[in-house]
This record gives C-alpha cells, sequence and structure tokens, in this order.
C-alpha cells in the first residue's frame, strides 16, 4: 500500500498553508501536542472547513465539520458516555443497522471493530478536526445537543435520475408576523431561592399578559427549561444545586434552548467587568444587580423580547433572499455559467444555512469541474441538512460506489431505497442491491 501523504504537504499543494505556517504548526505540536490540523486551527492558520477537507482528502473518508451537523435524536444512546469520551467518538446518525459517527481518526480499525462490537451496527466514520470534536462530545455529555450526517458519488451501474426541475420553484410565501404575545403572553421562569424574591416577579409580570412560573433550585431550574421551554429566565446567580452561571451556559450551548432569554440577577456579583464576561462567558442576554428596580427590569424583560421578535423577522428576510439566490443559481447553471451559479448558489446557503438544495447543486458544480472530494463535501452537507432528500443520497451512493466504498455504497443505496419517491427507480435500486451484495 502506498504511504499516506502529509497533511502537511497536501495542505500547502491545496494553498491552505504556507511553509512557514506548517513550520509554525510542528513548533507548537512538539512543544503542547495535538493533532496537525486542529493545532492549526488553534494557531488561527486556517478555517474549520479547509482543514476537513483536507483531512478528508488523505484518509479517503468523508468528513464534516463539527459545528455544522445536526443530531439524530437517540444516536447519543447507542454509544455509551464512558466509552464516547474514551474513544473521542461523537455517534451521529442511526439508519437501519448502520451508526454514523464522528472521528477524529476513521482509519482506527481496532477502535471501530470495538465500536462495532459493543453497538452492533455497522459503522460509517466521518473525519473531523479532535479540537472541536472533544468540545462537541463534552457538551453533548453535558446537555445532550444535535447532530446529523452523510456524503456522495458517479457511477456505472445505475442511470443516474435527473435532477428536480431547476427552472420553475415553488412559490415562497414569508408568513405574517406572528402575534407579539398571545392571549396567555410569554412564559417566564424566576429561579431564586429567596421566597421573597419570586413574591416580587409574582407582582411584576401581571397574569393578564405574562404567564409566570417560579423555581428555587438549580437542577430543578434546568429541568424545567426543558420540558418547559420559557420565552424568559430570570435566574439567580447562587443557587442550591446547580449554579446560576452554568445553568445559563448550558442554555445557551443547547441547539434547542439557545434563543431562550437568560437574565442572571445577583447581589453578590457586582460591577460593569462582571456584567461584560457574563455576556461573553455563558452568554447571557443581561445581567442586573441586586436590589433592582421592578419597573426598571420589567421594561428591560420587555426590550429583550422584541429585539428577539425583530431578529426573527430579520431571518425570514435571509430566507427570502435564500430563495432568489438560489433561483438565480439555477438559472445561471442551466445556461452553463458555472461560476456564475457558484457565487449566486453560495450567497443562497449563506443566507438560509439550513437550505439543502444549495448544498447539492454546488455539490453538482463541483462534481462537474472534477473536484470529487468538493463535492462530496457539499452532498454530505445537503443531506445532513435533509436527510430525506434523495437526489443528494443517491449521488452519495454513486460517488461511495465509483471510488470503491462498496459497504458505505450499500447503506447508501439502502437509505436511498428508503426515501425514493418512484416506483420504477426504487425496482432498479433494488436489483442493484442484489448484484452488490
Amino acid at each position: 500500500m502506498a504511504p499516506r501523504p502529509k497533511v502537511g504537504r497536501l495542505l500547502i499543494d491545496a494553498g491552505v498553508l504556507l511553509d512557514h505556517d506548517v513550520h509554525a504548526v510542528l513548533d507548537a505540536q512538539s512543544r503542547d501536542g495535538g493533532r496537525f490540523c486542529s493545532v492549526a486551527l488553534r494557531l488561527g492558520l486556517a478555517d474549520e472547513r479547509a482543514l476537513v477537507r483536507i483531512l478528508s482528502r488523505q484518509l479517503g473518508v468523508p468528513g464534516m465539520v463539527v459545528g455544522e451537523a445536526r443530531p439524530d435524536a437517540g444516536a447519543r444512546d447507542v454509544v455509551d458516555r464512558a466509552t464516547a469520551a474514551r474513544a473521542s467518538v461523537l455517534p451521529i446518525r442511526v439508519f437501519n443497522r448502520t451508526l454514523t459517527v464522528l472521528m477524529s481518526d476513521p482509519a482506527d480499525a481496532a477502535l471501530l471493530a470495538e465500536l462495532q462490537a459493543r453497538t452492533g451496527k455497522v459503522l460509517r466514520p466521518l473525519v473531523a478536526l479532535a479540537g472541536p470534536l472533544h468540545r462537541a462530545i463534552a457538551e453533548q455529555q453535558a446537555d445532550a445537543p444535535a447532530i446529523t450526517l452523510e456524503p456522495r458519488p458517479v457511477s456505472p451501474d445505475i442511470p443516474v435520475a435527473p435532477l428536480p426541475p431547476e427552472s420553475t420553484l415553488p412559490p415562497f410565501a414569508i408568513a405574517a408576523d406572528p402575534t407579539p404575545v398571545v392571549a396567555e403572553g410569554p412564559l417566564v421562569l424566576a429561579v431564586d431561592d429567596d421566597a421573597a424574591i419570586l413574591r416580587i416577579y409574582e407582582g411584576i409580570f401581571d397574569p393578564s399578559r405574562w404567564r409566570l412560573v417560579t423555581c428555587g433550585d438549580g437542577d430543578a431550574a434546568l429541568a424545567r427549561v426543558h420540558t418547559e421551554r420559557p420565552d424568559v429566565v430570570l435566574l439567580d446567580a447562587r443557587l442550591p444545586g446547580l449554579h446560576g452561571f452554568e445553568i445559563c451556559r448550558r442554555i445557551k450551548h443547547s441547539d434547542a434552548l439557545r434563543r431562550t432569554i437568560v437574565v442572571i440577577l445577583s447581589g453578590a456579583y457586582r460591577g460593569w467587568q462582571m456584567r461584560a464576561d457574563l455576556l461573553q462567558q455563558c452568554g447571557a442576554d443581561d445581567f442586573v444587580e441586586k436590589p433592582f428596580d421592578v419597573d426598571r427590569l420589567r421594561e428591560r424583560v420587555e426590550a429583550l423580547l422584541s429585539s428577539r421578535r425583530d431578529a426573527a423577522r430579520t431571518t425570514r428576510s435571509l430566507v427570502a433572499d435564500a430563495l432568489r439566490e438560489l433561483n438565480a443559481g439555477l438559472m445561471l447553471l442551466q445556461r452553463g455559467d458555472l461560476d456564475g451559479a457558484a457565487e449566486a448558489l453560495a450567497r443562497s446557503a449563506q443566507a438560509d444555512p439550513n437550505a439543502a438544495r444549495p448544498r447539492f447543486y454546488l455539490g453538482k458544480i463541483h462534481e462537474r469541474r472534477g473536484r470529487t472530494f468538493d463535492a462530496m463535501y457539499e452532498y454530505e452537507r445537503a443531506v445532513s441538512l435533509d436527510a430525506s432528500f434523495f437526489p443528494a443520497i443517491k449521488d452519495l451512493a454513486i460517488l461511495y460506489q465509483a471510488n470503491g466504498f462498496v459497504q458505505k455504497a450499500i447503506e447508501m443505496w439502502q437509505q436511498a431505497l428508503a426515501v425514493c419517491p418512484e416506483a420504477s427507480m426504487r425496482n432498479v435500486i433494488k436489483d442493484h442491491l442484489v448484484r452488490l451484495l
């Protein structure tokens, strides 16, 4: 077997790093340890996406930026927490008998065999940078966040189905602004171990306009945030059980909860420096010293809610922009203007990072240009954003097969079969799977 090319050389050849950057990384490695690409990321010499692409090229395994993945409910329970932490493995998706995991070294055959024996699943490893991966594993074990993924390919045996219609797209309707506050009002969770403070909150928030629930314990407060999903949490810093700062961190590090408004209140911690630290380090939306002015606190909460609604309107506007750029990109693609199409589709993906279609068509452009690994990356993104997106799943299966990843191709064809919308194509895929198996 030919020796694996050095990742530093690949990064230089791709124009991601310069010679002196590689020497800086090697010096930092010898001094502090760590994997090459994670050290390069820590030093700010390259962004995570570019580093993952080169690692994927070096190992011949699809890759994923950790922060851009989306979680599969239940995947994290397939691998026990102790094993995930020890082996630096992040489980992200279960599909039938297949388990997709993020790993910093997907070439570790012994670890793959151990995981397969422990889980009873067929492992599909995706490469990720060690630093971000370790942080994501720690966050998942602390709060159970979320992630998902997959990859892509060009085949001999299966006819490539035509792309979805590109000239016309379903009309996009932007819903009218939601009613700012429904009759029962925003839900406020007030957390304080002082019963007198909780009574003050009851006087501040008129029940005709607000819904107020109270709690006096840190652990119970975090549980209620998960179950009741309040709009606002008024959080005392020093609580029995979990500290208020840690509760705030967990809320803001959770994909499902991070839009919750958190105001930390304290009589022990004071000063503008403390306020700045809490907003930056814990992600708090505001900090209020005790004793506080009741009218000013209510006004501050109302202002934060109004700001969140404005942000939601901005998001809807960005989605509309994304659709316009998508349409423009598809028109340019039909005319054969690959450069113009790629620019428009990139703007669409930037405006709506959760949209799968721009990523899919960017993958098509890379494929036409012969950039196999870049195409794989974009197809992976598309399927991670929409696990039922048949064209992207099918093309991933084709590309896996064309590049010799037979077992992964089989699993992807099985997934494509599960979501295929046409009976005739399902029969073709079934016949092809029989031949592969």
